[in-house]
């Protein structure tokens, strides 16, 4: 109590009625503000000290701001077979990048899945690596990795097979996530891998064979990075706590869940030796415990700030959710768009063109190409391509194949990775989450994921679309 002396000592108290407070109970009125003072006191100092879960997460970064880990970074894709450029633009490829993270894997591999379809069935001729995939997992398992799986419940769409038979064989833990008693519709779409509380993928490869040789995939590889990993986790554990059984989303979300970093306050790190300020985002909003930034937010605010470009892949753009009862109207990320080209942004977008494409995407495609009509003579523009992966017929007998999966962004001054499709619904009802990675002095990283949508704009399987 020697920070309270000379205030008690202030106080002009009988003596007979300090020593009945002390003697008895410190309801006495005299007694009242000083029991409340050091309630207070213990609450602030030592109840943290007594809960595990707030000492696992009281890292210095988290107070600084400031990680010193010397991260490296580096862009990953999936190539379609018979996909050839003419640039000198490569990056290492989905299945290596994974291949490298599960025979490093030593203590720990957390996975956030869609869906599974690793063991084809099919016998196609490239289905070799998805197999190669989980027969790497089964080996990491067997050496005493411990595997937990974060998916989207079973359904007509997958009956998650492949995280099923690891959990039968005693290999992961597994835990499915039920969006229809968690929010009413939704899925759980994300796509990360957090090894060893170090290493993270981040991206739109689904853990399926096809996303490894027949569909053009893009994400990051973020490796010896424990701050990023470590925020990273956060978002895996609430997907962990609303795969138990009978869960639901809390009103108000666990104190050692929040994160300090988002759009108003970025983590600062090393990015392959170059100062980068980043974050992850997360939708939808309920799963988002205090200070992660909702993933649409992340993305407006990108928009927002760029001044020269803004440059987008997906596979989908649809202003509007799709998969609701009584669908409505969600202008959220036309609307972004719209205003940076009325300011003289070039807004360029590249959307995946393919045989489950909706005729109503190219309708509000086209309301974006007229809008150009309405700025008159400002400087800002707004083009689309369609990109299209050529098949073969074999190919093209691929269910739900030969499709540009992408899901980034690249502005002049960042980068935005995420495992969404720009549709209303994946931003209101299902899971996803994004990495935005801004410059801080330099831009190679940035310039980098720039290069790849350029290669793309300019080849021959994109092609401008017209009103």
């Amino acid at each position: 109590m020697d920070l309270f002396d000379t205030r008690i000592n202030g106080y002009q108290l009988e003596k007979e009625e300090t020593e009945d407070c002390c003697k008895n109970s410190c309801i006495r009125p005299a007694c009242l503000p000083i029991c409340i003072i050091a309630l207070f006191l213990f609450m602030v100092v030592f109840f943290p000290l007594l809960n595990d879960e707030a000492i696992g997460g009281d890292r210095k970064y988290e107070r600084t701001g400031v990680c010193l880990d010397s991260c490296s970074l580096r862009i990953v894709e999936s190539i379609p077979t018979g996909l050839v450029y003419n640039s000198t633009v490569e990056n290492p490829s989905t299945y290596e990048v994974w291949k490298e993270l599960l025979d490093g894997a030593k203590t720990s591999i957390d996975f956030a899945v869609f869906y599974w379809n690793l063991r084809d069935k099919t016998g196609y001729v490239t289905a070799n690596e998805g197999r190669d995939i989980f027969d790497r997992m089964i080996q990491a398992g067997r050496r005493g990795v411990k595997i937990r799986i974060a998916q989207n419940s079973p359904s007509d769409l997958s009956a998650q097979s492949d995280a099923a038979y690891l959990e039968a064989a005693g290999l992961a833990e597994v835990r499915s996530l039920n969006f229809s008693q968690l929010l009413g519709a939704g899925v759980l779409h994300t796509k990360f891998w957090i090894v060893d509380g170090a290493h993270v993928y981040l991206g739109s490869a689904n853990m399926d064979w096809k996303s490894l040789t027949e569909v053009k995939e893009l994400g990051v590889v973020v490796k010896d990075c424990a701050c990023l990993a470590s925020d990273l986790a956060k978002v895996f554990h609430a997907y962990w706590k609303l795969g138990e059984p009978g869960a639901s989303v809390p009103p108000k979300w666990p104190v050692n869940m929040r994160t300090n970093f988002n759009e108003r306050n970025p983590l600062n790190l090393s990015l392959n030796g170059v100062p980068a300020r980043t974050y992850f985002s997360s939708s939808p909003q309920p799963f988002n415990p205090k200070g992660r930034e909702n993933d649409v937010d992340a993305i407006v605010s990108s928009i927002q700030k760029a001044r020269r470009f803004v440059k987008v892949a997906v596979m989908d753009y649809v202003p509007a959710t799709l998969y609701l009862t009584r669908n409505r109207y969600w202008p959220a990320l036309d609307d972004a768009l719209k205003a940076a080209a009325f300011r003289g942004v070039h807004v360029s977008l590249l959307v995946g063109n393919w045989t489950h494409s909706r005729r109503d995407e190219f309708a509000y495609l086209r309301s974006l190409l007229y809008f150009n009509k309405a700025m008159g003579s400002r400087q800002g523009q707004i083009e689309v391509k369609l990109f299209t992966v050529p098949s073969t017929p074999e190919q093209a007998a691929i269910d739900h194949a030969r499709v540009n999966h992408n899901k980034y962004m690249v502005t002049d001054s960042r980068a935005y990775i995420g495992t969404s499709n720009w549709a209303g619904d994946y931003f209101l009802n299902t899971a996803g989450v994004g990495l935005v990675i801004g410059e801080a002095g330099d831009s190679r990283i940035v310039d980098s994921v720039d290069a790849v949508f350029e290669r793309d704009w300019a080849s021959p399987y994109a092609r401008a679309l017209e009103i």
